[in-house]
């Protein structure tokens, strides 16, 4: 047998300890030195409470959180206690340090995820400087590079694994009282194309902007539908975050989005408006008339690429006609590119035509108005598009020119269809709008021609992000001697701008963002009571906003108020839109309960929450009721 070995001793200086002894024995005390007393009572066990109050966004509110011991967050976070503003004026300063939108895009989102009373405070405070940080233009590389992403934005994915059970997904959501859920497929993101499950971010980034606008974040759910996409790129790309397969198409895909709508009905209610964001335009216009026409499947229902872009953009032709003296009716008007956002603004503008001049039919209207696509003018008797028969699509056709009239009366016998310059002074083209992400479409040769036939053209360039432009603000004023009435999808810093007379002007280029729309189109139609969104209460909407332009914005060349008044903007637009829904008998009846007619001098606020027969006048303020909707301030 081997002899145990001997006992391992340490030497410190204050007596060794040995280590081969028994654990008894290393418990006695060394010679000289106090004995260590033994707890009087078993050490508490691990508390969770503060580590899941660290983790809800809701309760988390940084230094500022109340109730630390309650919360069990002693010892968790820096002695040093704050108020929610000083939370907020450190989040600022945290995104100021930032150097690039797409650090302050990150930044930001991680608040978010963590923080959500500071997020929105934030939000509040600098809404016209974090608008492009969270929604365009960054938001596009937001979803390029959404797989680099490690902290992503809140929102439920539905994809075609839970076809079937798509009401268990959605109630995995906290929240229990949405009231608006932004839906995207992710097929046509901004002019970036099929960008699958990464759509998350425009879901995620237009709940950002209704929040911005003054609607509850409760009440918002972002969710990417995820039916595969045919983008290669992230196929291939170990970081993508969607499912692997090629895009679903046909019954398939119309069965899950019915569950999914169905689902969202039966969790929140009829009620509940469900908007369609960046569908590629073989479903867009085909999904919004499913879920719009009288049926069992009617749903209160927008889609913002068509209808949101349509209001804008008749918002910003009526306040350039203001600019420069011209009747809207009377304009002659080229759209480029004739997808979902064109075609929607091309027949809002024919309602807006006919609402400016009621003596002119819709017929009438369309013929001021004609499409360019990727094949050119389209026109009667154009070879059909591809993949289809018949002639033209039948959301093209109503727009189609009238090719023989346009070459004897105005081009001569060598006008050429598909060359845009032509097109435009074949049609003496006042208006000249770009919506097919085309960069650099509106040349030179282009706006020059537009500048020779108007003394004040008025050009917008509306695809985003910026990248795909079809000119820029610059080139629009120094191509036309400093005359053009300018817009664009994404913001462009003020130009000096110097005209043909010699005379240095600043001129603030209109930014067409559908943000003043949308938020208070589902506002409006929340506040009213709507069963349906019309095509009445976009065109109130557009033209709400018109309103919102002061002369001193006109002789700045903006054809849009600032962005810092969006917030309110959103509750004018959203008054307009629930008057045109009580118009349009759409609104439930008693919705702006306790309404009471505006005095002389004054405005008497209704109140939603006046017990039923008080006060039960006919509302005549939805300024009001909408604001107590929102529960914002007068």
């Amino acid at each position: 047998m081997l002899a145990a070995p001997p006992a391992l001793s340490l030497g410190m200086g204050l007596g060794a300890v040995s280590l081969g002894q028994p654990a008894s024995a290393r418990g006695a005390a060394a010679p000289g030195v106090a004995a260590r007393p033994s707890p009087a009572s078993p050490p508490p066990p691990f508390a969770p409470a503060g580590i899941a109050t660290l983790r809800d966004p809701t309760r988390y509110n940084g230094l500022a959180t109340a109730d630390r011991a309650a919360l069990g967050l002693d010892g968790l976070l820096p002695v040093a206690t704050t108020t929610p503003e000083v939370e907020v004026a450190r989040a600022s300063a945290a995104v100021d340090a930032c150097e690039s939108p797409m650090t302050k895009y990150r930044t930001l989102v991680g608040l978010l995820n963590t923080d959500e009373r500071t997020f929105y405070a934030l939000l509040r405070e600098r809404t016209a400087d974090l608008l492009p940080v969270l929604y365009t233009p960054t938001v596009g590389d937001a979803c390029l590079q959404y797989g680099t992403l490690t902290q992503r934005p809140p929102g439920l994915t539905v994809s075609l694994n839970d076809l079937g059970s798509v009401g268990k997904v959605l109630a995995s959501w906290p929240r229990r009282d949405v009231r608006v859920a932004v839906v995207t497929d992710g097929e046509r993101i901004l002019g970036l194309g099929d960008q699958g499950a990464n759509g998350m971010g425009i879901s995620a980034g237009k709940s950002m902007v209704y929040a911005a606008c003054g609607l509850n974040p409760e009440w918002l759910l972002p969710i990417q539908l995820d039916t595969g996409t045919n983008n290669e790129t992230l196929l291939n790309d170990p970081l993508y975050v969607g499912d692997r397969r090629k895009r679903e198409r046909g019954e398939t895909y119309d069965a899950l989005l019915d569950e999914l709508v169905d689902a969202l009905k039966a969790r929140y209610g009829e009620g509940v408006l469900v908007h369609f964001e960046d569908f590629a335009p073989r479903n867009a216009f085909r999904v919004l008339q499913r879920f719009r026409e009288v049926s069992e499947r009617s749903t209160l229902v927008i889609n913002d690429d068509i209808q949101g872009t349509a209001a804008v953009t008749v918002a910003g032709a009526s306040a350039a006609c203001r600019a420069v003296g011209a009747a809207l009716a009377e304009q002659s008007v080229v759209f480029f590119g004739a997808g979902q956002a064109n075609v929607g603004a091309a027949n809002l503008l024919t309602l807006a035509m006919r609402e400016a001049e009621p003596t002119l039919s819709i017929e009438e209207a369309r013929k001021r108005i004609v499409l360019v696509d990727s094949k050119g003018l389209v026109y009667d008797g154009r070879p059909a598009d591809e993949g289809k028969s018949g002639g033209l699509s039948p959301d093209k056709a109503p727009f189609a020119a009238n090719l023989p009239t346009l070459v004897n009366q105005n081009a001569g016998t060598t006008f050429d269809p598909t060359s845009l310059a032509e097109v435009v002074k074949a049609t003496r083209c006042s208006l000249l709008v770009g919506a097919a992400a085309v960069p650099g479409a509106f040349t030179e040769t282009v706006v020059a021609q537009m500048a020779a036939q108007n003394e004040r053209p008025i050009v917008f360039a509306l695809s985003n992000p910026t990248s795909k432009a079809e000119c820029t603000a610059a080139q629009a004023y120094a191509w036309s001697g400093g005359r053009a009435v300018f817009a664009s999808g994404t913001k462009f810093p003020d130009q000096a701008v110097v005209r043909e007379d010699g005379v240095s002007e600043q001129r603030r280029p209109g930014f067409a963002n559908n943000a003043f729309i949308f938020p208070g189109v589902a506002l409006g139609a929340l506040a009213s009571g709507a069963s349906a969104v019309t095509d009445e209460m976009f065109l109130a909407a557009a033209l709400a906003l018109a309103g919102l332009v002061s002369e001193q914005d006109l002789k700045k060349g903006a054809v849009y108020p600032p962005t810092s008044t969006i917030r309110e903007a959103a509750v004018v637009v959203a008054a307009a839109v629930a008057a045109a829904a009580a118009e349009g008998n759409v609104a439930r009846p008693g919705a702006c309960a306790g309404g009471a007619v505006p005095e002389a001098g004054g405005r008497t606020v209704p109140s939603l929450d006046a017990v039923p027969g008080e006060n039960d006048v006919a509302c005549v303020n939805w300024e009001a009721c909408v604001r107590d909707y929102a529960k914002t301030c007068l």
